[in-house]
């Protein structure tokens, strides 16, 4: 779908929606965090967003314990690892 924005960032994955926009940007939909692969929705998230979010979503969260390239330069993170105390990821 056009209208969906799917963004790898350092943490995890933002949900955008490209039709609706707060300040100046993308209004964001939902996040994955990759270190608890847990999804947060939006609550203003659009239903017809909602059901293509899970589903890419799912499809990561089923990958837990892979690692996973989150640049150019090949760093990785863990698939549901877990952060240490000080907020660093284990593995990195």
């Amino acid at each position: 779908m056009d209208r969906l924005f799917i963004g790898v960032f350092p943490g995890g994955f933002s949900y955008a929606d490209r039709k609706r926009e707060k300040h100046g940007d993308y209004a964001q939909c939902a996040f994955l965090d990759f270190a608890t692969l847990t999804l947060k929705i939006e609550k203003d998230c659009p239903k017809v967003l909602r059901a293509e979010i899970e589903k890419h979503a799912a499809g990561i969260q089923a990958r837990r314990g892979e690692d996973y390239i989150v640049s150019t330069c090949g760093q990785t993170v863990k698939l549901g690892g877990s952060r240490t105390s000080s907020g660093h990821r284990r593995g990195f």
